[in-house]
């Protein structure tokens, strides 16, 4: 669970995080860095905010589902 009070996701912030499965991204988080998700086999959801527009470059696993939600 990522905290309301958080604003921006590093560059590489989860890469290789094996045990995260799924994420639920706040409507507080106005950035995140590339390849935020890299390298996370097991990741098979994840609910970004609509306002965020760079989900091409985060580095998400092709098999993973992309949720767009306007928070």
């Amino acid at each position: 669970t990522i905290p309301n009070s958080v604003t921006s996701i590093g560059e590489g912030a989860f890469d290789g995080c094996s045990s995260l499965t799924s994420i639920n991204i706040p409507s507080s988080v106005t950035s995140i860095g590339k390849l935020a998700f890299s390298y996370c086999k097991s990741l098979t959801s994840i609910t970004i905010p609509t306002h965020i527009t760079n989900i091409d470059k985060l580095g998400v696993p092709e098999e993973t589902r992309i949720i767009r939600e306007n928070v």
